[in-house]
């Protein structure tokens, strides 16, 4: 980036300068300077086009102009070769002896690579974020990996980083596995793996709590009536008017299905009732007058036909609820009805969760027990990915005083009471009523989490915080932000939501409810044994044991979390294991082989004799554009910091990594001409290698040093 400010500097001066007169600082010309996609085009250019309102010239006019006013001797004493007029671009070519010269030794002592100045800004990077009681799997690797990079990223950049973690350890989901715990669970507890063991618990739990696994007809409230009447719609023949009795009353329906006819009994849902999303009402169609629906089999959920209203099956009463003549009696205790069964499931699950938010007692105890082997398994898994965290914040610890902070700003006139519930106003800003205490007394998510920005603003002092959470809680973030700033916090400017989007399936998304997703310990398992077979197996007899499993892991982290990290953030990821194991292409397991590569030819000419270093000697193409990507490192790192995308060095690493592969090619080291050239290739494959190691780091990548 020296060079930038050089060139910037000769700019500004030529500029100020006739015949442009034109007053502007090398700062902000170095944000201009980029770098063209095509290393022969030149290593940095300077876009004329964007001085053409202000200098009133054609932007090609300008860059020739503006290359008059550069002299070769003021562009040569700024390293560089010579500059280039290239339609609207001013292109500029380093000297590759002075660049060399500068750049690789600066690689090989540390201090190009050294962690940036430290800079003024305290900032709290919250991530990953998984329930206890739930399984961690494949999709919760893609949070975990981005947030630890951003982390790094910013540290190396000079900011002081809190990297923290928030764990959802109360709620209903707790509630419910415990309740099958106790409940439902008649086999041993397992001594491994008992966080996914908890989470098989939970799974299994809201499938009981499902209304769809008791009746083929999950509508509580839709109930049997006897149709009196059908005829035609007096104004559109795709309608019939049908008349029902339910209650001792006669109700009046609009049908756009058949199927039907006087004397059977159909499923009918009244006003307020909700179907397929929707709410039933009294509405006017052509006249006539509709109240409630008549439910099509589709809509009843027992086929796919949207065109049949279903005739109820002989036997049943008017008033009947369609769920109890639709159920599934193998799913249900004899003598007990679905709505009667479903209600007692739920129930005894809220009590569990009373139970809970008492703080002692048996279902307590359970709790405190069943927290520790969640926590234990997100330890071993933290550890396993590399992640790291200065803080845990807990959601049982912000529960109650979210509520205290919630009062106390109602108190103040920031919240206010609405339908008996008390939250922010937000609509003049485009984001609804955001509610904090419902009518219950229940704190919300977004209550905890003003709670929890209190606590990282008082107790941990920091300046800016980011929040590493899945795209769907964009509004949820919107809303806790635009409450600190009402609430007076400063730094609430500085909240900021990272967003992704979700790691699916090749056969869609995974759901720790539905109990599809792929658990840590079933991807590790798969990772290790595809690992082994594709790249290790051969080196059982050859390397040490330790050497061979450290070499597993460290490809099998590099496979997932460059996987995970080589995406834009809103791409929604399909997590293929094949593809992204593969030895060549954009993949972690070829970065690998880059950087142990660069220590493999190191060993093959270590013996070799060599003379002292010669950076003229640095002339061939595929040379030049290593060296000139190697210079523009700090550059990629500060930009994928700023954006915080750790993307923008994925791209970065695997160029450099086929930059080096074609220079490597081109210009052997081991049949170098001289032993000069040997030893100036073998520092600058060296540097490269150092690069290619160090940017992995930023991406949470340990390298080995055979392959």
């Amino acid at each position: 980036m020296q060079y930038e400010a050089e060139l910037s500097s000769l700019i500004a001066q030529a500029l100020g300068a006739q015949p442009f007169s034109l007053e502007m600082t090398a700062e902000e010309l170095q944000e201009w300077i980029e770098r063209p996609k095509d290393s022969k085009l030149g290593d940095l250019a300077f876009p004329c086009f964007r001085l053409a309102k202000a200098l009133r010239k054609a932007p090609p006019q300008i860059a020739g102009m503006l290359l008059e006013q550069l002299s070769p001797e003021a562009l040569q004493a700024a390293g560089f070769e010579k500059g280039v007029a290239a339609g609207p671009y001013l292109n500029f070519f380093l000297a590759r002896a002075g660049l060399a010269a500068d750049l690789v030794p600066g690689i090989l002592s540390g201090n190009y690579l050294a962690r940036r100045p430290q800079r003024d800004e305290k900032v709290m990077v919250e991530y990953s974020q998984p329930n206890t009681h739930k399984a961690f799997h494949v999709g919760h690797i893609r949070n975990a990996s981005l947030g630890d990079s951003v982390a790094r990223l910013l540290e190396w950049q000079g900011h002081e980083v809190v990297p923290v973690n928030y764990i959802g350890d109360e709620g209903t989901h707790v509630a419910k596995c415990l309740w099958h715990l106790r409940e439902h669970f008649a086999g041993e507890w397992p001594e491994t793996q008992r966080g996914e063991f908890l989470g098989e618990q939970y799974s299994a739990a809201t499938e009981k709590l499902n209304l769809d696994t008791l009746t083929r007809a999950a509508r509580p409230g839709v109930r049997a009536a006897k149709v009196l009447k059908v005829q035609a719609h007096p104004e559109n023949p795709k309608w019939l008017v049908s008349e029902v009795e339910l209650d001792g009353e006669t109700l009046q329906v609009l049908v756009g299905a058949a199927g039907f006819a006087p004397g059977d009994l159909v499923p009918y849902a009244k006003p307020g009732m909700r179907v397929s999303g929707k709410e039933v009402g009294v509405v006017v169609r052509g006249g006539v007058e509709s109240t409630g629906m008549l439910l099509s089999e589709k809509e009843l959920g027992i086929s796919e036909r949207d065109d049949n209203i279903p005739v109820l099956p002989a036997g049943c009463s008017v008033g009947d609820e369609v769920a109890e003549l639709y159920r599934i009696n193998s799913a249900l205790p004899e003598g007990r009805g679905v709505l009667e069964e479903f209600a007692r499931r739920n129930r005894e699950v809220s009590e569990v969760l009373q139970a809970l938010e008492s703080g002692a007692g048996e279902i307590y105890d359970l709790w405190k027990k069943t927290f520790d082997w969640s926590m234990e398994e997100f330890y071993r898994i933290y550890a396993w990915l590399g992640c790291r965290f200065d803080h845990f914040f807990f959601e049982s610890e912000v529960g109650e005083p979210s509520k205290e902070l919630v009062r106390e700003f109602q108190a103040k006139g920031v919240f206010k009471e609405s339908q008996g519930a008390v939250g922010a106003d937000l609509e003049e800003f485009g984001l609804g009523f955001c509610v904090l205490i419902k009518s219950d007394g229940t704190a919300l998510y977004a209550t905890r989490d003003l709670s929890l920005a209190q606590r990282k603003f008082e107790e941990f002092g920091i300046d800016r915080s980011l929040y590493v959470v899945d795209s769907a809680q964009t509004l949820h973030f919107q809303q806790v932000f635009k409450c600190l700033e009402l609430m007076g916090y400063e730094q609430a400017s500085k909240c900021q939501h990272l967003p992704y989007a979700q790691v699916v399936l090749t056969d869609g998304k995974m759901s720790s409810r539905k109990g599809n997703s792929i658990l840590f310990s079933q991807l590790e398992a798969r990772l290790l044994e595809k690992i082994n077979r594709d790249f290790l197996d051969k080196y059982v007899d050859e390397w040490p044991a330790q050497e061979v499993a450290e070499a597993a892991h460290c490809i099998a982290m590099a496979t997932m979390r460059y996987g995970m990290l080589n995406q834009l953030h809103g791409s929604k990821i399909v997590f293929d294991l094949d593809e992204w194991s593969a030895q060549t292409g954009n993949t972690g397991p070829y970065l690998l082989y880059a950087y142990a590569r660069t220590r493999s030819i190191l060993r093959e000419v270590g013996e070799q004799d060599t003379g002292s270093v010669d950076w003229s000697l640095v002339t061939h193409e595929t040379e030049a554009d290593v060296l000139g990507w190697l210079a523009d490192y700090h550059r990629v790192v500060e930009r994928a910091s700023d954006a915080l995308l750790p993307q923008v060095l994925c791209t970065y690493l695997y160029e450099l990594s086929r930059k080096f592969s074609r220079m490597y090619d081109k210009c052997s080291v081991m049949h170098a001409e001289t032993g000069e050239l040997r030893a100036t290739r073998m520092q600058l494959i060296d540097a490269t290698g150092l690069v290619i190691q160090h940017g992995l780091g930023l991406l949470g990548i340990r390298t080995i040093e055979r392959m």
